[in-house]
């Protein structure tokens, strides 16, 4: 098992740098409540590495050069932790102070508020203004006018700018890490009387998209779907899952298919194809081939973007960039299992915080499992002589397998249930989704253009919805639908997946699979 592991390291070299940059993060996570000036060590640390490796490459020793790469990406992980979370923390007023806000997002309903994310641009004392810069959590009275903000607005406000906290009342959540791994400094509570709207800032392209993303959701508003199929349609199409109910969240939970709810690769790979299709129909002469890739990525780029930059959207759409790199420079295409793992160093590179995402975390497991293991299920049970629906059923079989084998340790241990029947969801799933997809876009078409025939074309995408959620619902309530588990922690996480290595080693050695 030692020497396929190691063989597995030798096939990708970014695994074991990516492997110390993630164990450099959790390090810095574990240290920097006990040492606060890690940020400095840890520059240090990096820099003074940095030029040992340099002297090393020039003496040509070959090991020193080798041991001084991990130690640099260790001490690199430490460091964009540790100087992240120095820029987050940010020391507020005392008292009540009037500042000026930047709105971030659109507002979010919540139990007893509305939430707003809002870059602090300014805060005043008694003499002037002092710039800031400081993204906040804006908790508003709700009203009319916090319901209408949009991003790119500009409110000035009085309140109490305070650094993240718990609520007395919490035994469980530690809401304070949760707001400052959000990239957020502080929270302020903004009754209606202490705030007003007072302009437009220049919009930026996220805030266009932004707002194009709100445009879309009035236009869902103004037909005549229904609530769970108006929830529906605008979590799959904007990420907006807001009119949701939370029996609808229940069922796609326990039917295995909450990943549908939330934009993911699924979507951005059904996006992929139809664009490819309809682009490759248009632009049919060969030389014309990066332009059609280049069209598709500024487009999906154009879909993150209004869905909100989420990171299973976003690592989707840099893979598919990088494969296109790959294909204009080399001429070939990158290995899956290559592009994943840089796809996860440039993010984590950009915002080390992510690593602590549930989503992050869920897309990265299930995309390196399907990489990894899906070709290997397919050969097992694959058969050049199906039929090509058979074939496209057994490779949905395989790719559900491999996923849910590489996301049900983290699925127990956040959330602490697991479905039981998500092969048969599953295996729905991707029959209904791509036509519901491409009907979707079709009346998105026909909206734009103010054609009348998006009355009968909701309809048919209403009947779609509404036997998708039946199916569901109705999964959902077979016994056992959910298995439930507690005290399910870190080390039975890192047990659970060892195990699942050792099986899938010893599975692959006994069938020769590694030369898949």
């Amino acid at each position: 098992m030692a020497a396929a592991i190691g063989d597995v390291m030798q096939r990708y070299p970014l695994l074991r740098l990516l492997i110390l940059y993630i164990g450099g993060i959790f390090l810095a996570d574990a240290l920097y409540p006990h040492l606060p000036s890690l940020v400095s060590y840890a520059a240090w640390g990096t820099l003074t590495l940095l030029l040992a490796l340099l002297v090393a490459m020039a003496t040509r020793r070959t090991t020193a050069c080798g041991l001084l790469a991990l130690l640099l990406f260790l001490s690199m992980g430490m460091w964009s932790y540790a100087y992240r979370l120095s820029v987050i923390n940010h020391a507020w007023p005392s008292g009540e102070t009037v500042a000026e806000a930047r709105v971030l997002s659109e507002p979010r309903a919540r139990r007893r508020s509305t939430l707003c994310e809002v870059e602090v641009c300014a805060v005043r004392d008694s003499v002037a203004w002092h710039r800031v810069g400081r993204k906040v959590f804006a908790y508003m009275e709700p009203c009319a006018e916090a319901d209408s903000l949009l991003p790119g607005d500009i409110i000035c406000f009085r309140g109490k700018l305070q650094a993240p906290r718990n609520f007395t009342d919490s035994l469980t959540f530690d809401y304070a890490r949760y707001v400052t791994l959000q990239g957020a400094s502080g929270t302020v509570y903004l009754p209606r009387s202490q705030w007003r709207r007072v302009g437009q800032g220049q919009l930026t392209l996220r805030d266009h998209m932004l707002r194009l993303r709100q445009r879309g959701l009035r236009q869902y508003l103004s037909s005549s779907f229904e609530a769970d199929v108006l929830g529906v349609l605008s979590a799959l199409t904007l990420g907006d899952k807001q009119a949701l109910s939370t029996e609808l969240r229940e069922a796609y939970s326990n039917a295995g298919v909450a990943h549908v709810l939330a934009l993911s690769g699924m979507h951005v790979g059904i996006i992929y194809v139809l664009l490819n299709f309809l682009l490759g129909l248009l632009l049919r002469r060969r030389g014309l081939r990066w332009v059609r890739e280049l069209v598709i990525i500024v487009v999906l780029w154009s879909f993150a973007l209004m869905v909100g930059l989420s990171p299973s959207v976003v690592r989707a759409v840099a893979m598919c960039t990088l494969y296109a790199l790959a294909q204009w420079l080399s001429g070939d295409r990158s290995s899956g299992l290559h592009v994943l793992m840089l796809t996860a160093f440039v993010m984590l590179l950009a915002d080390p915080f992510l690593l602590f995402d549930v989503g992050f975390q869920l897309s990265f497991a299930a995309m390196a499992s399907i990489l990894s293991l899906m070709p290997r299920f397919e050969l097992l049970i694959r058969s050049r002589a199906m039929h090509p629906v058979l074939a496209y059923l057994v490779s949905t079989l395989c790719m559900t397998l491999a996923a849910q084998l590489g996301t049900f340790p983290l699925v127990l241990y956040h959330f602490g249930t697991f479905p039981t029947y998500f092969l048969v969801t599953n295996l729905l799933v991707p029959l209904i989704l791509p036509v519901l997809m491409s009907l979707m876009l079709m009346w998105w078409g026909l909206a734009l253009m103010g054609c009348s025939w998006t009355h009968p074309l909701g309809m048919v995408m209403q009947w779609f919805v509404e036997l998708l959620n039946g199916c569901l619902l109705r999964v959902g309530q077979w016994p056992g639908a959910v298995l439930r588990v507690s005290d399910y922690g870190v080390t039975s996480l890192l047990m659970t997946y060892l195990v699942l290595l050792l099986v899938v080693l010893l599975v692959a050695r006994r069938w020769n699979l590694f030369r898949v």
